[in-house]
């Protein structure tokens, strides 16, 4: 639990980094959306999060299934 309630703070503190919008590479402003999906510098942080959050998801579907039978 300890190891949980540590990841998150830590994780919304370090957003900010990783959101920062920036010219100088692409085809696209650093502000739009298209920018991180063409870029892999960005695009494979962006399915990183998307899966580890769809991990989550499963992981607590299935744990509550197991604790309700």
């Amino acid at each position: 639990m300890f190891r949980k309630a540590f990841l998150l703070p830590v994780a919304l503190i370090s957003l900010p980094l990783i959101t920062q919008a920036h010219d100088g590479h692409g085809f696209f402003h650093g502000t739009e959306f298209a920018h991180y999906l063409s870029s892999p510098g960005h695009a494979v942080p962006l399915v990183l999060v998307v899966a580890a959050s769809v991990a989550l998801i499963v992981y607590r579907k299935r744990s509550r299934e197991e604790r309700d039978v």
